[in-house]
């Protein structure tokens, strides 16, 4: 059974592009472009194992977004996968409750190896 990762990102061809390659490392990913519909996918009940999320989105950022969910009491874990790095950037996700901060361009082979630690499974 393939793990299921949602991917927030307002850039449709980076969402593509990204899902993809996620999808051939054996995820499946389910994505949105912004956050609201997120939220509301989370209120109808959708399943994942964990969120990768932008930190610039429009409307609400991606930080905003991450306390919506904290504040509906969702568990779910996320990772901001931003080209924002930054200690400041870093540590405002992770006191907010984010499990892990990426910069985008990393590199798929490092974002897949961090994933795994995320949902605790090892993926080759």
């Amino acid at each position: 059974m393939q793990t299921r990762i949602v991917l927030v990102d307002d850039d449709d061809l980076y969402r593509e592009v990204m899902a993809a390659d996620l999808e051939d490392h054996g995820y499946a990913v389910v994505g949105f472009a912004d956050g609201a519909t997120l939220l509301a996918a989370v209120q109808a009940g959708i399943e994942a194992e964990a969120a990768l999320i932008d930190w610039s989105l429009p409307q609400m950022s991606g930080l905003d977004v991450l306390r919506a969910l904290r504040a509906r009491g969702s568990v779910l874990p996320v990772a901001f996968l931003t080209g924002r790095s930054g200690a400041e950037h870093e540590g405002q996700a992770l006191q907010a409750g984010a499990v892990e901060f990426i910069d985008k361009t990393c590199g798929i082979d490092m974002l897949v190896q961090k994933l795994g630690r995320i949902v605790g499974r090892t993926k080759s």
